[in-house]
């Protein structure tokens, strides 16, 4: 396609011997000429050319008046002017107006022509190319900054050098900026993450992959948040990774969530236990009903008939030990069955209002000297003027009386030659709703596989004479029948800690 040359001369002669030169060249020219600056003007804001050769003096303008009035127009045609004489500061001036080239009407002017032409085509064409590339890449960049800013979670790019060098807005929200350290800015950290602080990017120069895993950020404010992060590698053209890209889900309400689900599922399994044990009691209860009554007619006739012949001996006869024996293995008998028919029967309580540590003090009384003996200190800590409650005192006293005849076994159990210590203590619960009593020794303790199971009727790590396992499951009942709970925490060789909780009639006013 012809190169559309526009030459404004205003001597004859010299656009005559231009366009011969021209046509006589390699290149391919369309020459147009005028005689006046303002023609010419007019001619290139009318047409299109592809270049534009002036004479520097002309008869009303300028070749530099010209030019400044092409650059005010937003133009950039290559523009080339021709002079009589070359001058260094003609030259200067040219090239700051933004003139492409000047050629000199001298003996050479035939052969620097075409060549001028050539390469101030040349230089528009590249400076064209170049403008067109920048304007491409801004509006690719644009286009990019569109599509990261639509993202509603942070995303930004992090160098080898932990700098983070381009961020979305979501992640400036989360001040997370440009120029900073990713350490600083999503850990609060002085220095890069280690150990504990487990670093993606450390992972993503390693493995060249792609990551994605859970991790603890701050946010602008300081606040803690989970956010899944992922992160993947950008390559060089050498196939080493020189920067990831980072962004960041924030997960802490699912976190919350999973975490109450995981507390409903506990206190689900805990009800669970709570009814099977129920369950259990009730089934029970029936069994040893039955158990009671057809054991309590045949041990009544052995101790009778054991009791009638130590009478008929004289007091010599050897088979008087052996009889005597025969009354207390009765005796002891008849004592687990009234606990088996207490276990068995539907309670009919007395219930009445009660100061809790009253029956505490009266079961404590009754065993101070058997823990002095013991070398057992006891840590009574009852509080005062607690609000009474409706309770049966006597059967309330069995359960404390169990409770710390246990703790008692517990830890004389250990042999430990300083002895052991059992805490007693009462106190209104954070709730003002119910009464706490808390029995805690320093004993034994009882190995975590037996704690589900110490409740259950018959159950027992006592050898068969220290109990039959009944203690517990009748102090579970009681409380039940209280509307009350029993708690158990333990640890081997440390000690265990019963909590019992007994409901008031009313809240208590805070």
């Amino acid at each position: 396609m012809a190169v559309k040359l526009l030459l404004i001369e205003d001597n004859p002669d010299h656009i005559l011997l231009t366009k011969k030169i021209l046509e006589e060249s390699s290149g391919d020219y369309r020459v147009d000429a005028v005689g006046e600056a303002q023609e010419g003007l007019k001619r290139i804001n009318e047409d299109e050319y592809n270049i534009i050769l002036c004479d520097y003096r002309l008869s009303d303008l300028s070749a530099l008046d010209i030019l400044k009035k092409i650059r005010e127009n937003g133009q950039d045609l290559p523009f080339i002017v021709v002079t009589a004489a070359g001058s260094e500061k003609i030259a200067v001036e040219l090239m700051k107006q933004g003139a492409y080239d000047y050629v000199v009407k001298d003996a050479s002017y035939s052969d620097t022509l075409p060549a001028v032409v050539k390469k101030s085509l040349e230089v528009y064409n590249a400076r064209k190319e170049k403008r067109r590339l920048e304007e491409e890449i801004k509006n690719q960049k644009v286009f990019l900054e569109q599509i990261i800013n639509s993202l509603n979670y942070p995303f930004y790019v992090i160098n080898l050098d932990y700098k983070v060098v381009l961020t979305n807005q979501a992640a400036k929200e989360q001040g997370i900026l440009e120029g900073g350290y990713c350490y600083q800015l999503t850990h609060k950290l002085d220095k890069p993450c280690e150990g504990e602080h487990f670093c993606p990017l450390r992972e993503v120069i390693r493995t060249k992959k792609p990551i994605q895993v859970e991790h603890i950020h701050y946010d602008k404010d300081g606040n803690k948040i989970y956010v899944e992060v992922y992160g993947d590698p950008i390559f060089e053209k050498s196939g080493s990774v020189i920067q990831m890209i980072e962004y960041d889900i924030d997960i802490t309400e699912r976190k919350k969530a999973e975490k109450e689900l995981e507390n409903a599922y506990s206190q689900l399994k805990k009800t669970q236990e709570e009814l099977i044990q129920s369950g259990k009691m009730a089934a029970m209860g029936q069994l040893s009903a039955g158990i009671s009554h057809e054991l309590n007619q045949p041990l009544t006739g052995i101790k009778g008939f054991a009791q009638a012949a130590l009478l008929d001996l004289e007091n010599d006869n050897p088979l008087r030990e052996d009889l005597r024996r025969i009354v207390e293995q009765a005796d002891r008998m008849d004592k687990i069955i009234k606990n088996i028919h207490f276990f068995a029967r539907k309670s009919e309580f007395k219930m009445e209002e009660i100061d809790i540590n009253q029956p505490i003090e009266d079961t404590l009384m009754l065993l101070t000297e058997q823990l002095r003996v013991r070398n057992i200190r006891l840590n009574k800590l009852l509080a005062l003027d607690l609000p009474k409650i409706k309770g049966d005192t006597n059967q309330l006293q069995q359960v404390f009386l169990n409770l710390i005849t246990n703790a008692r076994d517990a830890v004389d159990s250990l042999k430990n030659p300083n002895g052991g210590e059992i805490t007693v203590r009462t106190l209104l619960s954070e709730d003002r709703k119910n009464i706490e009593i808390i029995f805690q020794d320093t004993g034994c303790g009882i190995p975590k596989e037996n704690l589900g199971n110490i409740f259950n009727p018959f159950f027992t790590t006592k050898s068969p004479e220290g109990g039959i396992g009944l203690g517990l499951s009748i102090v579970y009942r009681i409380i039940e029948n209280h509307k009350g709970r029993i708690e158990v925490e333990s640890e081997v060789k440390k000690g265990t800690l019963f909590k019992i909780t007994l409901p008031l009639e009313q809240e208590v006013n805070k």
